[in-house]
């Protein structure tokens, strides 16, 4: 592999490390430049950052390698990532994980054989308010039902992802009805903060 800190994002590099007072500090911003450049980072590329901020290789992967949204091996032209959080989960997330693993014939966190799409199950996409949530590339895809996930990224294949979000991305999904009754609502008495309650409504 040739160098990935040359020229144009070497200048980039000098500059996002001048702007901490030590060098190591730039260690994430250099993480997120490679990956948002090549969809992941290799070990070439962790030890031109070590180099570039006098760190071992070693504590540049260790950084690396404590966040999971670091990947390390190539991955697919655009990242899936399903939301697995308990919302999520409770309204078919993990069903709809798996019917789209299953069209597309890979594993966890597999790329498909044309490398268009890499599959994972994230922690929480902090959208339970449109449960189930998908992330394409970190764009959100809100309230996808496990047929409707198939469909959507197939959309994905064939239009593109950018005119697919303007149709049906987070900014225009609607929440659920139950959703919008709950915000309407408001905190239930046994949700309410405590600090908020008077001392004879506590006592």
């Amino acid at each position: 592999m040739s160098k990935f800190f040359e020229g144009e994002r070497l200048e980039a590099a000098v500059a996002k490390i001048a702007e901490y007072p030590q060098k190591r500090s730039a260690i994430l911003p250099l993480l997120h430049m490679v990956q948002d450049d090549l969809g992941y980072v290799p070990r070439d590329a962790m030890r031109e950052i070590a180099a570039l901020i006098d760190l071992t290789p070693a504590e540049v992967l260790g950084t690396a390698s404590f966040y999971t949204m670091f990947r390390f091996e190539e991955r697919g032209k655009h990242l899936v990532s399903v939301c697995g959080g308990i919302s999520c989960m409770l309204l078919g997330s993990h069903e709809l994980y798996r019917k789209m693993l299953d069209h597309f014939g890979v594993a966890s966190h597999g790329t498909t054989p044309d490398g268009t799409f890499t599959f994972e199950l994230m922690e929480c996409a902090a959208a339970c308010g449109g449960a189930p949530a998908v992330e394409v590339d970190y764009l959100f895809f809100e309230n996808v039902g496990p047929d409707e996930g198939v469909k959507l990224l197939e959309d994905i294949k064939s239009r593109g992802l950018e005119a697919v979000h303007a149709e049906r991305g987070s900014v225009t999904a609607p929440l659920s009805p139950g959703a919008v009754e709950a915000i309407e609502a408001g905190p239930s008495p046994r949700t309410a903060d405590p600090r908020a309650q008077s001392p004879e409504a506590m006592s």
